[in-house]
């Protein structure tokens, strides 16, 4: 395969996008369990706790990074 533009690397990615990425994710994951709470009560339920453990953890865990490293 030939190397293009749209290749993204590990040392690409900085610690804000991961969390981005991450708070995005767990949005999304707390979204798809509320439209599912309507249908599958308990299990959407379960999936909006899950969705928002992972968007909040996210930016906690920059926060302490940064603390960590100084910065």
């Amino acid at each position: 395969m030939s190397p293009s533009g749209t290749d993204v690397e590990r040392t690409d990615i900085e610690p804000i996008g991961a969390t981005i990425a991450v708070a995005f994710t767990g949005a999304a994951i707390g979204l798809t369990g509320a439209v599912l709470s309507f249908f599958l009560g308990d299990l959407g339920l379960a999936l909006v706790g899950v969705g928002t453990v992972v968007a909040l953890s996210s930016p906690i865990a920059y926060v302490r990074m940064r603390r960590l490293r100084g910065a």
